[in-house]
């Protein structure tokens, strides 16, 4: 068995029934435990989306929710809808939308928790599951090691192993456009993707150098960019292939509850794989996001947790998107459960000789926008790929940078700025060699990290589903009650470990202790909006 059979055979086992089964029915207990607040609320998470401002301290809300959706919207939602497609069918695509809407409910509570306990250092607001982990957590001893483990994945793991596929996937696109010879080889190697990951790789130092000022403004203009430009692009094939758009939605829907001959027998796969994907895709439970969302200004944890949890939508689109382009063009290839003969398989040239390789990924997507648009269409995907893996791999950099500064906490300042600027220099590297090896092995190494983060951070959130729940229902206790701005007390709810909450609300909780009236409650940092947290 060589390297790259070892590396599937672990992924295959982290990723066994009972991670997606911890992953989905802990969703949907926590749906319950917040009376379905993430999908209740769209509006009220939309209008807290676009208000409140910056601090010294931490980033606006908009600037933490398009670095969150740099998280989420990544090389998965495209390269990984397609591995999805190929062993569960189409009716994978449906099931990653329900998980998407389910596991929203995880991003509210990881993304409030990285709130609730965050800290002041180095001038900037820090948080993350390691802080939650060892602050929350009522096993002081099991707290530590669960803290210490995951900040270990963090630092290390995610940004210098998670940005294997990302980088992986952006030299395949481009490699599928231009050739893989356009520029011969250098040093062994393909030319195009040697040159294609200098680039990125240089460009990326560029940002990420800035720290999270500097990652957050970035994101508040690629983010929205790239997603809208994705969002035409499908509305192009879509149109350009109008006869197949019913008959594509009829197999997606029949192959996802086995009600089609075609895909007999795939109802397991179809659910298993759309799972899987929708959880790698949105990074929910993963604790990805908890470190960037504890960099926002506010005056109560659920206003993050809201917001972010309303980032899983702009994930699921995307998702949805790459799928329907695939689905209604007629661009995939569907395993059939000998793993070598196919249930489906496109006529199309290209298809042909992915299925020849036993190939998923970015090509299927760029095949079906030539569907559309000869060759450009191939060409726009391979630039919104690549502005959706750069803006991941910012993200990955800061989770880094965060799990070292909590390894490092009891450091001095100019010691973990060493380290930071460490991981500053070695992940462009890293993500030069990764756009320069085998996509099967890329995609495994990364999701062997994600599912071992998944596995420390789930447990916790289930431990700390009681604290989240206080939480939310403080929030919206207080909204209903007419406080315009609701603020965090952890000391009125018994939540302990907290202290920086009341330094931050120091001025509410004391208008709250005289007896002040909820109009004084405005005078805050951050503003929010009257609405009900209802649509």
């Amino acid at each position: 068995m060589n390297f790259s059979d070892i590396i599937l055979a672990i992924d295959n086992t982290l990723w066994a029934t009972p991670l997606i089964a911890l992953t989905f029915i802990g969703s949907i207990i926590y749906c319950v435990a917040i009376k379905f607040g993430n999908v209740r609320s769209v509006k009220l998470q939309w209008k807290l989306l676009t208000s409140g401002a910056d601090s010294e301290t931490g980033i606006s809300p908009f600037e933490t929710f398009c670095s969150v959706v740099a998280y989420r919207v990544a090389v998965g939602n495209i390269g990984g809808v397609m591995v999805a497609i190929m062993y569960g069918g189409p009716g994978a695509i449906l099931w990653m939308v329900v998980t998407a809407l389910v596991t929203s409910a995880i991003a509210y509570a990881e993304n409030s928790l990285g709130q609730i306990y965050k800290v002041r250092m180095d001038g900037q607001y820090r948080g993350g599951p390691y802080f939650y982990m060892e602050k929350g957590l009522p096993w002081k001893k099991v707290g530590k090691v669960f803290a210490i483990i995951f900040a270990i994945f963090a630092t290390v793991g995610v940004p210098l192993l998670v940005t294997g596929p990302s980088a992986n996937n952006i030299a395949m696109s481009f490699e599928n456009v231009f050739g893989a010879d356009c520029l011969g080889t250098i040093f062994g190697m393909s030319g195009i993707r040697v040159v294609i990951g200098l680039f990125i790789a240089v460009a990326l130092f560029l940002v990420i150098s800035g720290g999270v000022r500097r990652i957050a403004k970035f994101s508040t203009i690629i983010v929205p960019f790239m997603t809208i430009a994705y969002l035409i692009m499908t509305i192009i094939v879509l149109v350009s292939n109008s006869s197949n758009v019913l008959p594509a939605l009829g197999t997606i829907v029949s192959s996802a509850f086995n009600g089609s001959a075609i895909f007999g027998g795939m109802m397991g796969g179809a659910f298993s794989y759309g799972v899987k994907r929708a959880v790698n895709s949105s990074g929910s439970g993963f604790g990805e996001t908890p470190a960037t969302a504890a960099a926002s200004e506010t005056a109560h944890p659920a206003t993050t947790g809201l917001v972010n949890a309303f980032s899983v939508y702009i994930d699921v689109a995307v998702c949805l998107c790459s799928g329907l382009m695939a689905v209604v063009s007629g661009c995939y290839n569907v395993l059939a459960s000998d793993g070598v003969s196919y249930i489906y398989q496109s006529t199309d040239a290209v298809m042909q000789q992915q299925a020849a390789s036993g190939t998923a990924g970015v090509v299927w997507v760029q095949q079906a926008a030539n569907s559309a648009i000869p060759v450009v269409g191939g060409a726009i995907i391979a630039l919104a790929l690549m502005f959706f893996a750069f803006s991941t791999c910012i993200a990955y950099y800061y989770e880094g940078e965060s799990g070292l500064a909590y390894l490092c906490r009891n450091k001095s300042e100019a010691f973990r700025s060493k380290l930071i600027w460490a991981i500053r220099i070695i992940l462009p590297v890293f993500f030069f060699i990764w756009a320069n090896v085998t996509a099967a092995t890329a995609w495994a190494i990364s999701e062997i990290m994600f599912a071992l983060m998944a596995w420390f951070n789930m447990i916790t959130l289930m431990i700390l589903l009681p604290k989240v729940k206080k939480v939310y229902d403080d929030y919206m206790e207080q909204r209903k009650a007419g406080v315009k701005t609701p603020f965090f007390n952890p000391k009125k709810l018994g939540i302990d470990n907290c202290d920086l909450w009341m330094d931050i609300n120091k001025d509410l909780i004391a208008e709250e202790a005289s007896g002040q009236t909820a109009s004084h409650l405005e005078k805050v940092m951050v503003g929010e909006p009257e609405e009900s947290e209802s649509v």
